[in-house]
């Protein structure tokens, strides 16, 4: 039997302080409006391609309940939440600073044919510090990376472009090839299972190769 949530505070992440440069907690109320008992929230920061841990594990989150979540990281944030029904609910470009308080009701439901239908256009912006020249988006269960959805399109450091490209229906998780180009080299990446729904927001970086 799992515990419910009442009136409490989840803390995602530590305080942490990098060469100087502090990151700081954000606190934001999550309200249920859903009619259903939520199961599971997760949150990405911005810049982030991947849902993060579950942040009420062995806990439930009855209808008209609220909690309060410590979250570390930049803005915007995402959330994806799962009912006792199976019913997902995700919610975008969340800034706790400005509202404090996050409502989720039967409107924020991810219908699969909305968010993971044969066409996603979602919203790239290069932070690699180098111009990509070439994008491949493939489910992770393809062997094949397929053409090049930038279509000869440079996209330079700081740039965000639209993209369009197509995918089996229901299909959440990708597997992304770039090529960054820097002076005269062609540089290949990967990113693995990043999950990219219809609307989407993806930040590409590139780690120092050894």
């Amino acid at each position: 039997m799992k515990l419910t949530c009442g009136p409490r505070t989840v803390f995602m992440g530590l305080f942490l302080i990098f060469a100087g440069i502090s990151i700081f907690s954000e606190s934001l109320t999550v309200i249920n409006r859903t009619g259903a008992v939520i199961e599971l929230i997760q949150a990405a920061p911005a810049e982030s391609d991947q849902w993060g841990d579950d942040l009420i594990p062995g806990l439930v989150m009855l209808d008209g309940e609220s909690l309060s979540l410590e979250l570390i990281g930049p803005s915007p944030w995402a959330f994806r939440m799962l009912d006792s029904e199976g019913v997902v609910y995700v919610l975008y470009d969340v800034m706790p600073t400005m509202t404090g308080k996050l409502t989720v009701g039967p409107e924020h439901q991810a219908r699969l044919a909305l968010i993971a239908g044969a066409e996603r256009s979602i919203t790239l912006t290069n932070r690699t510090g180098s111009t990509i020249i070439s994008l491949r988006i493939s489910s992770i269960t393809d062997g094949d990376w397929g053409s090049d959805v930038l279509s000869g399109r440079y996209i330079r450091h700081g740039e965000s472009v639209d993209i369009l490209f197509e995918a089996v229906p229901g299909t959440l998780s990708f597997d992304i090839r770039f090529t960054l180009i820097t002076g005269n080299l062609e540089i290949p990446y990967e990113k693995s299972a990043v999950i990219l729904t219809n609307g989407a927001s993806l930040v590409l970086t590139a780690q120092p190769r050894d």
